[in-house]
């Protein structure tokens, strides 16, 4: 792929530079927010060299690369007219308009918070499977110093996350980060926890204190830099030059801090117990959750709201230590996505149907789908069909058995190593992926599909058409 001529072909396909009003990008896709989405060529944009498909979710318009998405990403960039703020996905300017403006605001800003910190929170992770499978071998002892030492290591990213979402939501806000990484300091000062027990109250000026363990929360901290946001800035502009220098931070701690102890911090508390009740409920339905999830986590990723989970995968393992629901059923759904292309590759007689099926089945095994999603199963309508089918009864297989991860990363076969943990047989769970890749693999044969033509065949069989008649005349 030529990234430039890509990235110039997409730019001008969604209406030119001077209609897009931001631009970032997640792990396969370009996601452009525009100023007249009518402006934008679905048709041109999906024969694009590299191009996958296009989705629009979100108040976002999202053109799907894959893997090598942040490589067009910065060949792209220098070619919009966006400020800092735009290539962020948000224009100074642009305010939402109604409840649905706003619902999406707060879901992009939600996830622009956690994304970034992917990477980190999935090495750590995996540090964590490292040391469980050290020590279930017996090469380091649980109460080893090594144990203690690699425990630290793996829950230090965990445990400070407050500040690594505050300066994530500072960036997305446009707010200074290292005031908002200071907040989330003071919210996180181990000083307070020796005021009372968690959960008590402690009158401060008079007013009640809840005392909160905020290690590991992040919505009371993303509340808090919103809430900074504002502050700052009405700080900022009142204050003379000469005292810009300490005064508007000062003032903006004694305003926020309080108010984020008092009220903000309690508030997330409560979300927070919500949602511990809402794993409860999960895993009380058990295989049947499983299933259901697996079976809708296809559509999401359609839509491009697949990312929307990755705030609720992180906080369910901040609440209980592991999640037995939703990256099961993402698995079995990456598994079902490439078993039904691997089948449309052994069916289809196209050569280039083949070559694209069994690509895309390889590469949705390994945790990226959209390939298998646009270019095969979607494409052909019925291998959707029966991919969602398996991905049902695939995910009733995984929590019949329950499959259960212990750390935040992608679902892929590379990444089997995260159900391993104490509370699943790990040779027992992991017969969910042979089962995942057979059920959808036979069901996709026995639904069948219409075949593609191959367009070299056709244009054998024009020609030769034109030959014929040419001779009959």
């Amino acid at each position: 792929m030529d990234y430039r001529k890509t990235a110039s072909q997409i730019v001008e396909a969604v209406g030119g530079s001077g209609n897009v009003k931001g631009l970032t990008h997640c792990v396969t896709r370009l996601r452009f927010t525009l100023a007249d989405e009518g402006k934008a060529d679905k048709a041109t944009l999906e024969g694009i060299d590299g191009v996958v498909g296009v989705a629009q979710s979100s108040g976002q318009y999202q053109i799907i690369i894959g893997p090598e998405v942040d490589k067009v990403y910065a060949e792209a960039l220098p070619l919009v007219e966006v400020s800092a703020a735009g290539a962020a996905g948000e224009g100074a300017d642009d305010k939402p308009k109604g409840f649905k403006g706003y619902a999406n605001l707060a879901l992009d800003t939600l996830i622009s918070c956690f994304t970034p910190l992917i990477p980190a929170i999935a090495g750590a992770g995996m540090i964590k499977v490292l040391m469980y499978i050290l020590t279930s071998f017996g090469l380091i002892a649980a109460e080893s110093v090594e144990h203690q030492v690699i425990s630290v290591i793996s829950d230090g990213v965990y445990y400070y996350l407050p500040i690594l979402v505050a300066f994530t939501a500072a960036k997305k806000m446009e707010t200074n980060p290292f005031l908002a990484m200071g907040l989330a300091g003071i919210m996180m000062h181990p000083d307070l926890l020796k005021l009372g027990e968690v959960g008590t109250q402690v009158p401060v000026f008079g007013a009640p204190l809840t005392i909160v363990n905020y290690s590991a929360q992040a919505l009371p901290v993303i509340l808090s830099v919103w809430l900074m946001k504002y502050v700052e800035r009405f700080f900022s502009k009142i204050t003379p030059s000469l005292l810009k220098s300490f005064l508007p931070s000062m003032l903006t701690f004694l305003v926020c801090a309080p108010i984020s102890l008092m009220a903000i911090g309690p508030l997330g508390t409560i979300f927070g117990n919500w949602f511990a009740a809402f794993c409860d409920v999960m895993n009380k339905w058990g295989w049947i959750a499983v299933g259901l999830n697996a079976g809708i986590f296809p559509f999401l990723v359609l839509t491009g709201m697949h990312n929307a989970l990755i705030p609720l995968m992180i906080q369910m393992f901040m609440t209980q230590g592991f999640d037995s629901v939703l990256i099961p059923s993402g698995l079995v759904a990456n598994l079902s996505e490439g078993a039904a292309a691997a089948a449309v590759a052994v069916r289809t007689k196209s050569p280039s149907m083949r070559s694209t099926a069994w690509s895309a089945a390889v590469s949705a095994v390994m945790g990226v789908t959209e390939p298998a999603l646009y270019g095969v199963n979607l494409r052909l309508k019925r291998p959707f069909i029966g991919m969602v089918l398996g991905s049902v009864l695939g995910g009733c297989f995984a929590g019949i058995v329950h499959l259960t991860a212990y750390t935040f990363v992608s679902p892929s076969l590379l990444s089997l190593p995260i159900f391993a943990g104490p509370q699943s047989n790990f040779l027992l769970s992991m017969l969910t992926v042979p089962a995942a890749l057979v059920i959808t693999f036979v069901v996709t044969l026995l639904i069948g599909f219409e075949d593609v033509e191959d367009e070299a065949d056709a244009e054998s069989a024009e020609s030769a058409a034109a030959s014929e008649a040419s001779s009959v005349e």
